[in-house]
């Protein structure tokens, strides 16, 4: 069986919380769920699938449906997001012109949170909603040897067709073992081809310690989930196997990987005496680091933690359910500077009940944080989080719109942010001002300058530049 994994192009995706400009000035990471589960189909059944990266090797629809044309494929997968349903939902559709006798299955986190609505739509035969390494692969299994409808019906997370009907069996399938994951599949991959603006090093790679978070911030869709942990043994032997392909900078993308502190002391300790010659970053709540982590985190090489600090405001954070305050989230700044570690400060405006004055009061908030970046998104009730289901219980959001869209993806749909206070032009220019106030003060414009890698990256950071300081974030 021919299988092919597809990354779609960029051509629609429905703008976000963060400018656009800001979100396609970043640059592309690997896309690390369809690794893990290529990885994981390759291992066990000995195929070895094809995987395109549409935005990293730069190829538009024209040129996508040259590849497909060029080589034929059984089975596709697609991992998809709410914001680029739409681009998956092409991709579907493409291949079913251009190979009408291929499969295709969608996966990812949108299908985790609308995988009925998902499967109906045109062009998708399967759909798999939870984690999807044993899941895909049994798909797989089943298809080689006939796909009897029974057997389909046994797999976790699956959801197909039968004439009519859709049949979406209800249980996720969740990995307890995390170790026992092959890991990812960047063999597939060029690695060359991806890159950030905000990365240090010469060659990046990502990589997942953990899965789930314990927190219950409003706004986010993994609230509350299962906490599982990889052992520091197995991330050493991933690190050691990216330092050998040349990675000098890596991005751990776990939601909160300071969760689990004597954990990540033990891979500290790990990493600092085994001497991988690459440096890391990873994410953080405020509430979770002390100074002797901190410096564990420096000895080891982490050069920046990204904190989500969201607002000044006590008021506000306790409406988010942050459990901290303006005073924890300057102290776990404080302490980090003085580690020695550089910081990201990600914060919000438009919070459902926030003033104008609260929210100028956070750009000030995180101008006084002095991280290295910051990041201003606007609130917005997200698809089945908990902050969206408030605002429908209490009225302001009507019907469900999000839900309307994954039955029937439109171009024309926007997000909202429900904020009676403010227009969405009035917040999208308080957005763009709040990142030119914070990246126009001469110490911003030094380290952007001082941390210049190349002349690609000094193109990258200079047009992002511009964007920000002439407001122009939004195309």
């Amino acid at each position: 069986m021919r299988v092919l994994f597809i990354v779609p192009p960029e051509t629609h995706s429905i703008e976000s919380s963060v400018p656009p400009a800001l979100e396609a000035g970043k640059g592309v990471y690997p896309k690390l769920g369809l690794l893990y589960v290529a990885a994981h189909l390759e291992r066990a059944t000995g195929l070895r699938p094809r995987v395109i990266d549409c935005p990293a090797e730069g190829l538009g629809e024209a040129e996508l449906a040259a590849r497909l044309r060029a080589e034929p494929v059984d089975l596709v997968g697609i991992s998809a997001l709410t914001f680029n349903l739409i681009d998956c939902w092409r991709v579907a559709r493409l291949v079913k012109r251009i190979r009408p006798e291929a499969l295709v299955c969608l996966g990812g986190q949108h299908v985790t949170l609308y995988p009925r609505e998902t499967l109906g739509l045109e062009g998708v035969d399967f759909v798999i909603h939870g984690e999807g390494e044993r899941s895909f692969t049994r798909l797989v299994e089943v298809l080689r040897a006939g796909a009897r409808p029974e057997e389909l019906a046994r797999i976790r997370g699956l959801g197909f067709r039968r004439g009519e009907e859709l049949f979406v069996h209800p249980e996720q399938d969740r990995i307890e073992d995390l170790d026992a994951l092959p890991h990812p599949a960047r063999h597939l991959i060029d690695l060359d081809r991806y890159d950030h603006v905000a990365a240090a090093g010469r060659r990046m790679a990502t990589v997942q310690t953990s899965r789930g978070c314990p927190a219950r911030c409003l706004f986010c869709d993994i609230r509350r989930t299962a906490f599982r942990k990889r052992s520091p043994e197995d991330v050493l032997r991933e690190l050691r196997d990216l330092a050998d392909r040349g990675v000098d900078d890596v991005f751990f993308v776990d939601d909160t990987i300071t969760i689990d502190r004597q954990r990540l002391f033990e891979l500290c300790e790990l990493v600092r005496r085994s001497g991988v010659p690459l440096r890391f970053k990873i994410s953080a709540r405020v509430d979770t680091v002390t100074p002797r982590l901190l410096e564990a985190l420096r000895r080891a090489g982490c050069y920046r933690i990204h904190y989500g600090v969201e607002s000044a405001s006590p008021r506000l954070l306790r409406y988010l359910q942050k459990q901290t305050t303006p005073e924890r989230i300057a102290e776990a700044f404080r302490w980090t500077h003085e580690a020695g570690i550089g910081t990201f400060a990600y914060c919000m405006i438009g919070i459902p009940t926030e003033t104008r004055a609260e929210a100028l009061n956070t750009v000030d908030f995180a101008i006084a944080l002095d991280p290295d970046f910051a990041q201003f998104s606007i609130c917005t009730p997200y698809p089945r989080t908990a902050l969206y289901e408030s605002m429908r219980t209490l009225g302001h959001v009507p019907g469900d719109p999000w839900r309307s869209f994954a039955k029937r993806p439109d171009p024309s749909f926007r997000v909202r942010f429900w904020n009676p206070a403010f227009s969405e032009e009035e917040l999208r220019a308080l957005q763009a001002e709040a990142h030119r106030r914070f990246y126009s003060r001469p110490r911003a414009v030094a380290r952007r300058a001082a941390s210049v890698r190349s002349w690609r990256d000094l193109r990258a950071k200079a047009r992002l530049g511009a964007k920000i300081l002439l407001g122009r974030l939004s195309g």
